[in-house]
């Protein structure tokens, strides 16, 4: 019980950080944390002895929305992100093929890959928050303009 209390406050803490301080990609990525893990919640459980297929649909769909991140983000971490969701996924998938799994290995790997996830975007937040002191602009987007005025900021979501 006490891993889910430190584990649930460091992601409220991480999640917090990224809305206050990132820019647009930083805030999309704990958005979209904060609905997996509210929607994970909310999911029916049954302590990882059977596939948790409400769970694998939450995570894949997850999968989906940090690849569409990674493709038009002005930053790198994001795929680091979609990889360790990719991984989340795969341990799934060897659920489904080996229903032998220990429920204890299947439930320990899928929550063990999050508190990375979360260092990843407390560091992205960090960097970009290092890039915006330095040069006074991160643009949030791949093809988004490099204009550092608050006009354009604002139309950008920053």
């Amino acid at each position: 019980m006490t891993h889910i209390i430190v584990f649930n406050g460091l992601l409220i803490a991480s999640i917090a950080y990224a809305m206050l301080k990132g820019g647009a990609p930083e805030r999309l990525i704990a958005t979209i944390f904060l609905i997996a893990a509210t929607a994970s919640y909310l999911a029916p459980y049954s302590g990882y002895h059977v596939l948790e297929a409400d769970i694998l649909l939450i995570d894949a769909i997850a999968l989906l929305a940090l690849i569409a991140v990674a493709l038009v983000a002005n930053r790198y971490w994001p795929m680091y992100e979609a990889a360790l969701q990719l991984l989340t996924v795969a341990i799934h998938a060897v659920k489904a093929y080996n229903p032998e799994l220990a429920y204890w290995m299947y439930g320990g790997a899928s929550a063990k890959i999050a508190y990375p996830t979360l260092i990843i975007l407390v560091i992205g937040v960090a960097r970009h928050r290092k890039r915006l002191i330095g040069t006074g602009v991160d643009r949030p987007w791949s093809h988004s303009p490099a204009v550092s005025s608050p006009r354009f900021h604002d139309k950008l979501g920053e």
